[in-house]
């Protein structure tokens, strides 16, 4: 890595939005002033000044920018690949940061508001071919906060705010400083607070409530023989759960749902989601063709369901399992400990990757008996060892095409993963061929409302994708198509609607599903400056035993925008209007007491156009956005419904922010 020897203040507080929370402010500041002292100190040794080296005035002159603070991924680096990437500073599509969902592509189902349940509408293989806690529905908001390391010549910090409409707000700061030419230091903060749109009381009625950091280091000695990456991540979300909106009448139409005087079902209930994980890669290089390392993670997860007595959670839930407590507290705790050692390398335009690698794994829950046993009459086992022997290879035949394979297979379990894929300029396609263990979730749990013990089989699941592309200046075309085959798929299913009965319970499908997804994405640049950008998803089903898979049959994105660059480059804008629009199905219900979506047929979520209209604009260093989300409220007077029973965002106007320092 390369570095110059420079000293920077912290920002002064004009610098910064007035609008800005002080509280935030403060914090932002405190950390600064400690960093900089700190790197201040380590910087202090003064360096040998080489001959007809120059000195720089940055006094003066702006030398800092999102070319001198780049940073890079642990993924490239352990496949030998020194790739640097700039700092996002560009206007398009910057408003869709507004949601997880918009941010996403609106391939993920919520419960309508920013921070709750949420789940990937079309089927995506898991991460891991272990045991899991069965508790995924926030998994995204874990799941993208990806660590990025840091190369930085000056101080590098990035405040972001989001404000949206009714009381919805997301805040992002981040800092990151190299304390020498080897050293990089950097954390992350990020906060959701979302106010309930069902029966809001006032400012800062919460429905969602989310706090996530992370804190990283990366090293490497003088020769870059020996390398180290490091990051600490904890998140902690809590969902204020109501349950749906409760209408009496059973001749209601939807646009019941949508008043102002929608109740909820569920007034006290609350679901929380802790975790945690620290991460540790280092490697010693003995040359091009060998390197060593280890990999290490200690993964800690514990979800939580919380509720109080009162009148209508006793019409709301369908079975009571647990009758000697006054309030609800059910808990689950997952822990993992995965240690991976091996050997990689390059030869020639090959690189090749082996390893070993133990997890072990150990889940509890506060309800559970511990003499617990399964339906084959053996005890269910909550902890124990998992042995992993893998390897990766990555091909590059020329500069244009790319072969990437990775196979892995567990010890003594049988599980396995085989991927494959190949990218060119032409073309893409990719394999997935999977066996993975059942979750614990699944197998057997018992709380204050559910209670099952089974004995499920592995999971069996192919997925085989591919594209072909067409692109120059005015057009891009990349038709392909999706092909996935599970077997032994485990689903949540709502098995009986008579009263006082349990209605949500896991089952493993019996046959096969088989579905194909052709799908076509286009993108048109007409007049130069307006561009026509299109996704469009049709799924046929060539089976779907017990209908375990509920997708949308047409799936459709599309944005018109216009985009410019004005004032001598001062000012990049993109404005224009987003439109999602899906096919009419029964989407799946979710159930808060155990944090699942589960497949229904009672409620069909009617065909309904998301509208967006939105500008976007760089000034200098700053973005900024104005949106109004879901416009054609407006008009209908209603609304659409991601989860059945859940009214999505009503019609509102988001602004947000993004402010970067590099000195």
């Amino acid at each position: 890595m390369l570095y110059n020897k420079t000293f920077v203040g912290f920002p002064d507080d004009k610098c910064l939005p007035v609008f800005l929370p002080m509280r935030l402010r403060k914090l932002f500041f405190v950390f600064f002033l400690l960093l900089n002292s700190i790197v201040s100190t380590a910087q202090d040794v003064e360096q040998p000044q080489r001959r007809g080296s120059r000195v720089i005035d940055d006094t003066t002159k702006q030398i800092y920018g999102p070319n001198t603070s780049r940073y890079f991924f642990e993924r490239d680096v352990f496949y030998n690949r020194e790739i640097f990437y700039s700092i996002d500073t560009l206007s398009r599509n910057f408003h869709r940061n507004s949601s997880y969902v918009s941010k996403n592509n609106n391939l993920y189902q919520d419960l309508g508001n920013i921070g709750t349940a949420i789940r990937p509408v079309f089927y995506q293989t898991p991460e891991t071919i272990g045991v899991s806690a069965g508790f995924h529905s926030y998994d995204l908001y874990w799941d993208t906060e990806t660590i990025r390391y840091f190369d930085t010549k000056s101080s590098y910090s990035n405040m972001s705010l989001i404000l949206g409409g009714k009381g919805r707000s997301l805040t992002r700061a981040t800092y990151s400083r190299n304390i020498n030419a080897n050293w990089n230091f950097g954390f992350t903060y990020r906060g959701l607070f979302v106010d309930k749109q069902i029966q809001r009381r006032g400012k800062a009625d919460r429905i969602t409530r989310s706090n996530y950091y992370d804190a990283y280091t990366t090293y490497q000695n003088k020769d870059s023989t020996y390398r180290l990456f490091s990051n600490f991540r904890r998140g902690y979300h809590r969902v204020n759960e109501y349950g749906g909106v409760r209408i009496d009448e059973a001749t209601a139409g939807l646009a019941e749902y949508f008043s102002i005087e929608a109740r909820p079902w569920l007034t006290t209930a609350q679901s929380d989601d802790l975790r945690m994980n620290f991460h540790l890669f280092h490697q010693f290089s003995i040359g091009t063709a060998l390197q060593l390392y280890h990999t290490s993670d200690r993964f800690r997860q514990k979800n939580k369901f919380l509720d109080l007595p009162n009148s209508t959670q006793d019409d709301f839930y369908d079975f009571v399992e647990i009758t000697d407590t006054d309030s609800v507290r059910d808990a689950s705790t997952f822990k993992t400990f995965r240690n991976e050692i091996g050997i990689k390398g390059n030869l020639a335009k090959l690189f090749y990757n082996g390893y070993y690698a133990i997890r072990h794994y150990n889940h509890s829950s506060n309800h559970l008996l511990p003499d617990t046993v399964s339906v084959n009459g053996n005890r269910f086992k909550t902890k124990g060892n998992e042995g992993y022997l893998g390897g990766r290879m990555s091909l590059k035949l020329d500069s244009l095409v790319e072969v990437n394979g990775w196979a892995e297979f567990m010890l003594p379990q049988g599980n396995y993963r085989i991927e494959g894929s190949i990218q060119s300029k032409w073309f893409e396609a990719s394999i997935k061929q999977m066996q993975y263990a059942p979750d614990f979730l699944s197998q057997a749990y018992r709380g204050s409302h559910d209670l099952w013990v089974n004995n499920f089989d592995d999971i069996e699941s192919t997925q085989i994708n591919g594209f072909l592309h067409y692109k120059n200046s005015v057009l891009n075309f990349s038709p392909g198509l999706t092909l996935t085959r599970l077997r032994n798929y485990i689903f949540y299913d709502q098995i009986s609607l008579v009263d006082t009965v349990q209605q949500v319970f896991p089952r493993q499908s019996a046959g096969n599903q088989i579905l194909t997804a052709p799908e076509l994405r286009l993108s048109l640049t007409f007049f130069r400056h307006i561009t026509l950008t299109n996704q469009a998803i049709y799924t046929v089903f060539i089976e779907n035993a017990d209908q375990a898979i509920r997708v949308p049959e047409l799936f459709v994105n599309a944005q018109l925008s216009y985009a410019n660059v004005f004032f001598n480059g001062n000012l990049d804008m993109h404005a224009g209007v987003d439109l999602h629009w899906k096919s009419a199905y029964y989407a799946h219900g979710y159930d808060p007491v155990v944090q699942q979506f589960y497949t229904q047929d009672v409620f069909e979520s009617p065909a309904f156009p998301l509208v967006d209209v939105f500008f976007s604009a760089k000034i200098k260093r700053g973005r900024v956005f104005f949106k109004y989300t879901n416009l054609m409220q407006i008009l209908t007077k209603s609304g659409y419904f991601p989860t059945p029973y859940y009214p999505g965002q009503r019609n509102v106007l988001d602004f947000g922010f993004d402010w970067s320092f590099y000195d």
